[in-house]
């Protein structure tokens, strides 16, 4: 009996190609009956985006079991003899299945081969197992060039300019059709073809080649895809992830206030105090301008060990850390634990708004709320370097909003850490553009500056649909050229985005980026241009207002480059509360934007059975929300909590802004599921949302919610009153 795998390992996002680890795989045959010839030869090499690694390959000869016909012998000159004392199939496809392990399978005309493959196990009673996802090189090429005729490997390998040495055997052409894959990425980057997912469903645009394909028997397999519809994610029926870690910050498990003393106090002093609170380090004050240090259990350990009782004398800044590696204590702990990962710590200090440190935060101390089990947190962008490693990082990014909504965590939180992701992405990407720069002989930044994010990522709102929206905010005292391509900023602008581009975070349509001029200025500048903005609150203004009001800066050269954010942030809002025109302008824009609702309320479609939840539902939320937290002086850039502080500043009741934050919160998890869901399928995820596919319940809280987005109109009139 086959004991048959299922036929698609569940992933739910999708892989950067670049990024894409991959077997290209080739068989030579008997013949080309799937069901009843042999593999003689199969053959695999290693693939990472378009580097062929030759020093990982895959070569058998196979024993078949059967003559070779002599029709065959001529196209691939493996004869009976070649073959003698070869190993069986089974051998050799234990040895194949570890070669390939979880990687996505390429090959040309490659569902031949996995046919080949299928029916070889099922002769042999082997275990068989789909690869989790597979690329035709011949259908992606079909599928991108409809009218092309012929699409055998060698008119490929010709129009590529590839060279095909031992044409017809399974090495020579398994490389071949690795280079002729890797010569395809540029053009199927160009058309907006960024993901295996992606380029799967290209592949399935050449109807006639794949029923040819499927009447040879290439298909005859049943779909075990599991069933990634919003339907049946919420009703669980994908892992799910342990949400805790995901859910809270630094600050609400830390030990605080922490423990101090002395840095001229003994070990045995440190000790005594370490014992009495049962807390396994001590902070340091070491004096009047010096950065504070930590003194831990062990390292209390490691001098008796070395010291013996002449420890108990030894001071404490003998001993101690200094300065203390923190994170802000509105770090979640996901990414603290990574942080503490990547450093190999223990402890990890969290620091307040000055910079002080205002608790210690351990595995044990969460160990006292938590216990953690089956879940491993990394920290891979920390330490990407290259676009591949972080568009590795951007694949995850699905499976875990996936597994969080599974485990019933909020929409809301799911996108503050999706946000966080891409605050760290778009800083990580800093920091390789401007150390290609130092490599390059350029030199340093030549004034302090800092990245700003903005839109959703600047709220902490974002979902599955990234694009790029930053800016930068240069020192005034910057004399250099800003329009020049050689000038450092301009180069720092181009290769940062850049990097995001190619690992799967593409340029803003609009082009709200750090590249163009408009989004890299001074910081005379950028005040300048609010004032511009807030005094003549035209519909271009206000476009971008709504985008660069939400912003944050993830990544700085040094203190006076964050100090430069702060003091734009400071500027930007002062000027926005000042100007009742621009308030009024974005309170009116908020509330024109009408629901998609049609006769009797029932909601207007597109073509494909979709509708838009940001257009007609979040964003007169979003902008609503914006325009009550800058009349109120809301620092918070969230959604819901701007509605609900602004509500209370203004001594009005919350009824209102909460029930508008609900929808909010609903609206983002109808969206976040789709595009969880499309982007398995290989569909650009965006805002729409299929609503065929949400069952009656969900559709008629849909209806209910839409038809109360207008309560934002109220809000605002509530809320903007006296302007």
């Amino acid at each position: 009996m086959v004991v048959s795998e299922p036929g698609r390992a569940g992933r739910a996002g999708a892989t950067p190609l670049i990024a894409l680890e991959a077997v290209v795989l080739d068989c030579e045959t008997t013949g080309l009956d799937v069901r009843s010839d042999r593999v003689v030869q199969v053959a695999a090499v290693s693939l990472r985006g378009a580097e062929l690694h030759d020093d990982e390959v895959f070569d058998a000869l196979v024993a078949p079991g059967i003559p070779i016909p002599e029709a065959s012998r001529r196209i691939h000159g493996i004869s009976d003899a070649d073959v003698a004392g070869c190993p069986a199939f089974p051998e050799v496809a234990a040895a194949l299945r570890s070669f390939i392990g979880g990687r996505v399978v390429i090959g040309h005309s490659i569902h031949f081969d996995l046919a080949i493959l299928r029916h070889e196990a099922a002769r042999h009673r082997l275990r068989w197992t789909e690869p989790s996802r597979v690329i035709d090189i011949a259908l992606l090429m079909a599928g991108l060039m409809p009218h092309l005729v012929d699409t055998s490997l060698d008119t490929l390998a010709t129009t590529f300019g590839v060279a095909i040495p031992d044409r017809h055997r399974a090495l020579g052409d398994a490389r071949a059709s690795a280079r002729v894959y890797g010569a395809m990425l540029p053009r199927l980057l160009a058309e907006g073809v960024r993901t295996d997912a992606e380029a799967e469903r290209v592949a399935a645009r050449p109807a006639e080649l794949i029923a040819r394909q499927t009447r040879a028997g290439w298909f005859d397999r049943p779909d075990a895809r599991p069933d990634f519809s919003p339907r049946a994610l919420r009703e669980g029926t994908r892992k799910a992830i342990d949400g805790f870690l995901y859910r809270h910050r630094l600050d609400e498990v830390m030990g605080a206030p922490p423990e101090r003393i002395a840095a001229g106090a003994t070990l045995a002093e440190a000790a005594r105090a370490m014992a009495a609170r049962g807390i396994g380090s001590i902070v340091v004050d070491r004096g009047p301008g010096l950065p504070e240090g930590i003194l831990t259990e062990r390292d209390v350990l490691n001098a008796l060990g070395q010291d013996g009782a002449g420890a108990a004398a030894i001071l404490v800044e003998a001993r101690m850390s200094a300065p203390i590696i923190a994170a802000p204590g509105e770090t979640r702990l996901y990414r603290a634990l990574g942080l503490m990962a990547r450093r190999n710590l223990r402890y990890l200090g969290v620091s307040d708004g000055d910079g002080r440190i205002a608790g210690v935060f351990s595995l044990r101390s969460l160990l006292r709320q938590r216990a953690l089990t089956g879940l491993s947190v990394g920290d891979e962008i920390a330490g990407a370097h290259d676009p591949a490693d972080l568009a590795r990082a951007q694949a995850a990014l699905p499976g875990l909003a996936q597994g969080l909504a599974a485990d019933g965590l909020h929409a809301r939180d799911i996108a503050a850490v999706i946000a966080a992701e891409g605050a760290a992405m778009t800083a990580r990407a800093a920091e390789l553009a401007a150390a290609e720069l130092a490599a390059e002989g350029v030199g340093g930044a030549p004034a302090p500056y800092a990245v700003l994010i903005l839109g959703s990522g600047g709220r902490g709102e974002s979902l599955l649909a990234p694009d790029q929206d930053n800016a930068l905010v240069i020192d005034d005292a910057y004399a250099g050229n800003l329009e020049d391509p050689a000038d450092w900023f301009v180069r720092l602008a181009e290769r940062m985005t850049a990097i995001l581009d190619r690992a799967g975070v593409p340029f803003c349509k609009g082009g709200v980026m750090a590249r163009n001029r408009p989004w890299r200025r001074r910081l005379s500048e950028w005040i300048a241009q609010i004032e511009v903005w807030t005094a003549r609150p035209d519909p271009a203004a206000l476009l971008n207002v709504d985008i660069f009001y939400d912003f944050a800066p993830v990544h700085a050269s040094d203190v006076a480059g964050m100090a430069l954010a702060q003091t734009l942030r400071e500027a930007a809002e002062a000027r926005a509360r000042d100007s009742r025109a621009m308030l009024r302008a974005l309170g009116a824009a908020a509330a024109a934007h009408g629901a998609p609702l049609g006769m009797f309320g029932r909601i207007r479609t597109d073509g494909e059975g979709r509708v838009d939840l940001k257009a007609g539902g979040m964003l007169p939320i979003v902008a609503g929300a914006r325009a009550v937290a800058l009349r109120h002086g809301v620092e918070a850039r969230g959604t819901a909590v701007r509605l609900i502080e602004a509500s209370a500043r203004a001594g009005r009741s919350a009824t209102d802004a909460a029930l508008l934050a609900e929808i909010h919160g609903f609206l983002m998890g109808l969206v976040l599921d789709q595009q969880i869901v499309d982007i398995e399928a290989g569909i650009a995820p965006s805002n729409r949302v299929v609503l065929r596919a949400l069952p009656s319940p969900e559709a008629d809280r849909l209806r209910d919610a839409l038809g109360r987005v207008d309560l934002i109109g109220g809000v605002l009139n509530d809320l903007l009153e006296g302007i």
